[in-house]
């Protein structure tokens, strides 16, 4: 069972290869579908527009659909330094996927950024997508403290890929 709230941990296991995604959508003028992986040694996969991209948010994604995912990314030149994945991957553990807020709207046609974290069931072989924040046309964010820590880490991230 995952736990409830912040403070409780999970467990992650060895075989565990992604551990963060930002994926931005947008179906307004013009198809958009892009953003990036962070795996255990640091490395940023990213994508644009890949054919037959699961979505985080659509259910579990088992080992296999993840491995194709990354087989649509490329690798960027940033690096996530060890230290700050380690800091990143311990909060990981601690976030709760009970609490957000209720949908907010925030404006049309902006499409949405979703910030997300991975648990990883080695028995089923199978990752679970956990909100962190999804921000555009509808804003929504986890209220644990850990996930807000994690979605700003990610949104710099992404700004050094820029």
């Amino acid at each position: 069972m995952l736990p409830a709230c912040s403070g409780d941990e999970i467990t992650v296991s060895d075989e565990q290869d992604i551990f963060f995604e930002v994926n931005y959508v947008n179906y307004a003028w013009g198809y958009q579908n892009n953003g990036f992986l962070i795996d255990k040694s640091g490395r940023v996969h990213t994508f644009d527009k890949p054919k037959d991209w699961k979505f985080a948010g659509s259910g579990p994604i088992t080992l296999a659909e993840m491995d194709a995912r990354l087989s649509k990314t490329t690798v960027a030149n940033y690096k996530v330094p060890a230290g700050e994945l380690a800091k990143y991957i311990d909060e990981l553990k601690r976030v709760s996927d009970k609490e957000f807020t209720d949908p907010v709207n925030a404006g049309a046609d902006m499409g949405a950024s979703a910030y997300y974290v991975y648990r990883y069931d080695a028995s089923t072989k199978t990752y679970n997508a956990v909100l962190l924040q999804s921000v555009g046309d509808n804003n929504v964010y986890n209220k644990d403290s850990d996930a807000k820590e994690i979605a700003e880490w990610l949104v710099e991230v992404r700004q050094k890929l820029l």
